[in-house]
């Protein structure tokens, strides 16, 4: 089965695999439930964390290199899809209200 999303680093495309992507699937479903375009974001960037966590060998490869690069992309790219996914009531979770009384 091909893979459902595109991976566009030359070093790591190749390693991509079908288990590789459904692990990085389950990890965003366990986070949150984000739209088809985040998720074209987040996928790729969590396959190849997930790729280097397998591949690296010493602190100095490659794979360690473009763990630390991706790792800090990837927690921008899910900040910006959780600020931008609703929660469950349909508000958007960057959005936060506070009810106030007066007495």
């Amino acid at each position: 089965m091909p893979l459902a999303y595109t991976y566009s680093d030359p070093y790591l495309s190749p390693l991509a695999t079908e288990a590789r992507e459904t692990r990085a699937i389950a990890d965003l479903a366990e986070i949150n439930l984000f739209s088809q375009e985040h998720l074209a974001r987040l996928v790729p960037l969590r396959v190849y964390i997930i790729t280097c966590l397998e591949s690296v060998q010493r602190s100095d490869d490659a794979f360690s290199v473009k763990l630390a690069a991706y790792r800090r992309e990837y927690d921008n790219a899910l900040s910006l899809a959780k600020a931008e996914t609703p929660d469950i009531n349909g508000h958007p979770a960057a959005l936060l209200s506070v009810e106030v009384e007066r007495g």
